[in-house]
């Protein structure tokens, strides 16, 4: 592993820029593609100098959040990290080659995010059982951003989550098809448990399986996965679950954060609104501490967290 890690050097990142949007929309232009801008962990607005000063110790700034094709390889020390969260398979296949064949393929760059003189108002949805009966739908969709977080459906359930989506955020593993919102971007962990390199999974998700357009994805930098497993979780169990990640990456780049469809069922499991059977994930997640995190970050003003069917 050592060696395999000494030939990966620094790296990478993104954007800003979705144009306005009106709630209730059902269909709206896709927005133009235009040249990316590197995006990292930064004092950036109100919200982030809060975050930084209520959670001094894990709060850090110039941590990358995307992965871009000019920004090279990865640090020794994060390949290290990152090659114990993937199987063999995978982390076999990360090598220079078959990054150069993925960033190729995903070359068309576009903006994530607005520019920074304009406010971004975000909704971060997960897929709680809250959400049932919550009749959040319409608030929901007026936000500027609304982050939906891995296969979580809005069909037939659009009055208590929306119809809205303009960032999905997915970890690479193998999905049904589903009414995702193609016009929407789509951002990738790279983590996976899967026989097969991490790089050609996602590749084959996104032009096999889901079909998107190569512009509207990019992939979470490692580096930033880890900087949440360690300063933020504690370095518990594996890795963090994709919506506290894509939490996070909400309250490091918008102005104000709302949550809805987080936490868990009375006996303590994470159920989803689209399933019946709830979902044990207390192997692979700090689900007991991402939910303090939350509760401390509504405490000191950084998001406001809608509870739904469940105060």
């Amino acid at each position: 592993m050592s060696s395999r890690s000494g030939i990966l050097s620094a790296a990478v990142v993104i954007l800003m820029g979705l144009p306005p949007l009106q709630a209730g929309a059902q269909e709206r232009a896709t927005p133009p593609l235009q040249p990316s801008t590197n995006l990292e962990t930064s004092v950036r607005g109100p919200l982030q100098r809060k975050l930084q000063a209520a959670f001094p110790d894990s709060f850090k700034t110039g941590v990358d959040i995307f992965w871009e094709p000019n920004d090279g390889w990865v640090s020794p020390e994060v390949f290290d990290w990152w090659a114990t969260r993937v199987s063999d398979d995978d982390i076999a296949g990360v090598t220079p080659e078959a990054s150069g064949q993925m960033f190729s393929a995903f070359s068309a760059q576009s903006r994530v995010f607005r520019s920074a003189r304009r406010r971004e108002i975000c909704a971060v949805v997960g897929a709680s059982g809250n959400l049932l009966e919550s009749r959040y739908g319409d608030l929901i969709d007026a936000h500027d951003v609304v982050f939906r977080v891995n296969r979580a459906p809005t069909d037939d359930f659009d009055d208590d989550v929306g119809e809205r989506t303009t960032h999905h955020v997915m970890w690479p593993r193998v999905l049904e098809e589903h009414q995702f919102n193609r016009r929407a971007f789509l951002l990738m962990t790279p983590i996976t448990l899967h026989t097969e390199d991490v790089f050609d999974r996602i590749l084959s998700l996104v032009e096999n399986d889901l079909r998107w357009e190569p512009g509207r994805v990019r992939i979470i930098h490692p580096e930033f996965v880890k900087y949440l497993h360690e300063s933020w979780t504690e370095e518990r169990v594996l890795y963090p679950s994709t919506g506290f990640i894509a939490l996070m990456i909400a309250v490091h780049v918008c102005d104000e954060v709302d949550v809805f469809g987080f936490g868990a069922d009375a006996d303590g499991r994470w159920d989803r609104y689209h399933e019946d059977a709830p979902a044990d994930v207390s192997g692979f997640h700090p689900t007991d501490l991402e939910a303090r995190l939350r509760r401390e970050m509504e405490e000191e003003g950084i998001l406001k967290v809608f509870r739904g069917s469940r105060p």
